[in-house]
This record gives structure tokens, sequence and C-alpha cells, in this order.
């Protein structure tokens, strides 16, 4: 299933019972096919998410939320920037993100985590670009 925010995501710490979680997050897109679906949230770690960086938001991002979804076991984290024109993939290996591919964003990202599934950067930047001029 796909997710857009606002949804709160609640993240375990090796082994939390739902009730202990203690971290809330709200990624910008996720894929999930392992975790609790609730009618507000999410429990567990997504397959796959995406971050997409802001001035406001890319520090944050980068020194946070990446080291907690790594604690969170998530296969796959994005973090797109458009003003750089480039996605920062980091994937989990043993337990650990490596230094993340960082990869243009042009033709098509294939999602490791999700095998079917890909991410077409033109088709996507063309309509964003048709949908305002802030893009």
């Amino acid at each position: 299933m796909i997710y857009i925010a606002p949804l709160d995501v609640c993240l375990p710490k090796n082994g939390d019972r739902d009730e202990e979680i203690d971290t809330v997050v709200q990624p910008d897109v996720l894929i999930t096919t392992r975790a609790h679906t609730g009618s507000r949230n999410i429990m567990g770690a997504p397959n796959w998410l995406v971050e997409v960086l802001s001035p406001s938001t890319a520090r944050y991002d980068r020194n946070i939320k990446i080291p907690v979804y790594e604690r969170a076991g998530v296969p796959e984290v994005w973090l797109v920037d458009f003003d750089a024109r480039t996605v920062a993939i980091y994937r989990l290996s043993e337990g650990r993100y490596g230094s993340p591919t960082v990869t243009p964003l042009q033709g098509k990202t294939q999602l490791t985590a999700i095998p079917e599934g890909s991410v077409d950067w033109d088709r996507l930047l063309e309509n964003a670009r048709r949908a305002g001029p802030e893009y």
C-alpha cells in the first residue's frame, strides 16, 4: 500500500511492544506490505519511504531521521533533493545503512525493497512543472 503524508508511522526500538513505542515520524511517502496499518497510523517499519528535503528540514531528515529509520529496520530510505535534482538512497545491509547512493533525478530509479516498483523522474518532474511555478 502507498501512503502520502500526513500519516503517523510508529517505529519500534528493538522489539518494543506496541504500547511501548515512543518514536513517531511522518515520512512524505511510504510503501508498506508488512507493517500493521490502522485508521490513523502505521505500526512498524515500512518497506520503503521518501523524505523530500527542504531548507528547513534537510538537516533533521539526514541527522535525526536516518538513524531512527536504521534502528527501526526500514530497508530502503530515499532523501529527495529537488533543488540539487538528486536522490540519496539508503539501503539496509546487516542492520546498518552504509553511505547512500546518490543519483540524479532523471530516467527511472528502481526500488530495491519493492522490486516491482520504480520512480520515473522525468515524468514526475514534468508533471510537477506543469502543476505550478514553485517546481
